[in-house]
């Protein structure tokens, strides 16, 4: 019992941010442009802050995370076979939502403020390497997946070298490791505006979440709905673990690989199944629910994982 109340003092304070998001919309604080705005205003500035201030200001060098990055990186790698199989009986239109639900995760936001909740800002630091590899594997995963499903579009190398480019998540790290590399050094005035608008992502990033949640859709959603958030929130971090515990890495990583890839489908997987022609009514629902039964999941893993490892 106490390894799975110390689970949910990490994961129940994330949830309760994401249902008071909900509730602040459904009480009519909170309107859809603001909802809007503030999302973008996340993703485009403040979670870019707070992954250049982890890696900037890290003692941590980014080389020596190379074995935690592996193992979250083949593991999201081996998911998708699976989730290809389990997808063949679906109708086709629906299988790209679907196999991008089982892989794409909420690692920026969700996955970050589990991590911090759980290992304090070390833990970010650490981990921030690991959030921009797995950013780029979603991308490139996602591009691939939905020209494959779609006839009518064709792969190319520029085509996947500008979703990649204009990530802002992807920029900040590649900065951040470059101004380390040429030891440049940011005027104090700066780096506390950027730790500034760190502080305020992951807060402001989970109350957009709950705002944007529909629970409606959600008592609607399909088999293939909670099929792909099983896949998303057990097995990817159950392979994860696996990996990295073969790996020989020391539980607290391991603690990572569950957090970081045991995170629900990122809202960034209803965009790109609308942009690119897929199901984004299966997509938002899959979101959805991941997302309310990730605190499930999450917490029981991190209590089997203090439990046995």
């Amino acid at each position: 019992m106490e390894n799975l109340a110390f689970a949910l003092l990490v994961t129940g304070p994330i949830f309760l941010m994401i249902v008071g998001g909900y509730l602040l919309t459904r009480q009519g604080m909170l309107h859809q442009p603001f909802i809007n705005d503030a999302t973008a205003l996340v993703f485009n500035v403040m979670l870019p802050a707070l992954l250049f201030n982890s890696i900037y200001s890290s003692t941590v060098q980014p080389s020596k995370e190379i074995p935690l990055i592996t193992a979250a990186v083949l593991g999201t790698f081996a998911i998708l076979p699976f989730s290809w199989l389990l997808a063949r009986p679906i109708a086709v239109k629906d299988r790209s939502a679907f196999i991008q639900g089982a892989f794409r995760g909420n690692v920026a936001i969700v996955g970050l403020a589990w991590v911090e909740k759980a290992f304090g800002t070390v833990g970010v630091s650490q981990s921030a390497v690991l959030v921009a590899a797995l950013t780029i594997q979603f991308n490139v995963f996602a591009v691939i997946l939905f020209v494959f499903y779609d006839k009518d579009k064709k792969f190319g190398l520029g085509m996947l070298l500008a979703e990649l480019g204009k990530n802002p998540l992807i920029i900040a790290v590649i900065l951040a490791i470059l101004f380390r590399v040429a030891s440049i050094q940011l005027p104090e005035v700066v780096l506390d505006t950027i730790q500034i608008l760190a502080s305020a992502s992951l807060p402001m990033g989970l109350i957009c979440i709950g705002a944007s949640m529909k629970f409606g859709q959600l008592l609607r959603s399909s088999p293939t709905a909670l099929m792909s958030s099983f896949l998303k929130l057990v097995a990817v971090p159950a392979l994860t673990i696996a990996i990295g515990w073969g790996m020989g890495l020391s539980p607290q990583y391991l603690g990572y690989l569950l957090l970081i890839t045991g995170s629900p489908c990122a809202i960034s997987a209803f965009v790109m199944a609308h942009s690119m022609g897929g199901n984004s009514q299966l997509a938002a629902n899959i979101v959805g629910l991941s997302t309310l039964l990730s605190v499930v999941s999450a917490s029981i893993g991190l209590a089997l994982l203090k439990v046995y490892i």
